[in-house]
């Protein structure tokens, strides 16, 4: 009898990824970010969130409410992309605009309790999911790839500097003191 093996592997051509691309990490990140977010869609399709409007429900369940531009800027959305996303899950009863004490003109923008509710079921299956997603790695591997992709994020380099600059841009831009 066979000696069974742990992982099922395909070969480039017959995953359908030509092997010149498979050999760039810029193809195999964007293509597996790419579907990771329609996984996530479609998890997230019974609470009636897209995967842009958990994670904007996301940060405010972890920090409490917060200026709508902000969240946009944090989550590298503009202003008006913000607004239309406000709009949508206030419509939907999971936030609550409210004007900023701190300045009349903006807003903060916190959660309903319909909001914490439907973010903390989406959260579990969110977190289900991945682990179906991530089951092919071992847990160790699972760490390593969430420290690198951090890492890369998050620490000096073109990628941090990046967000750095889009996220002071949009706040900028927010606030009305930029270029739009």
């Amino acid at each position: 009898m066979a000696k069974q093996r742990n992982r099922s592997t395909c070969k480039p051509a017959e995953c359908n990824y030509p092997d010149a691309l498979l050999r760039c990490p810029d193809f195999a990140l964007t293509t597996l970010s790419y579907l990771i977010s329609e996984v996530m869609e479609q998890a997230l399709a019974p609470y009636d969130l897209s995967v842009r409007e958990y994670r904007f429900l996301r940060v405010l369940f972890a920090g409490g409410p917060r200026r709508q531009n902000t969240l946009g800027a944090e989550l590298g959305i503009d202003r008006t992309t913000a607004v239309g996303l406000v709009d949508d899950l206030e419509g939907k009863g999971f936030v609550k605009r409210t004007r900023a004490i701190e300045d009349r003109r903006a807003y903060s923008i916190g959660l309903t309790l319909k909001g914490k509710r439907i973010i903390s079921r989406a959260i579990n299956e969110v977190s289900k999911t991945e682990r179906k997603v991530f089951n092919p790695l071992k847990s160790f591997e699972r760490d390593e790839l969430h420290r690198l992709v951090t890492a890369l994020l998050t620490e000096s380099g073109p990628i941090a500097e990046q967000h750095r600059r889009e996220f002071h841009s949009l706040l900028r831009r927010s606030a009305g003191t930029g270029p739009a």
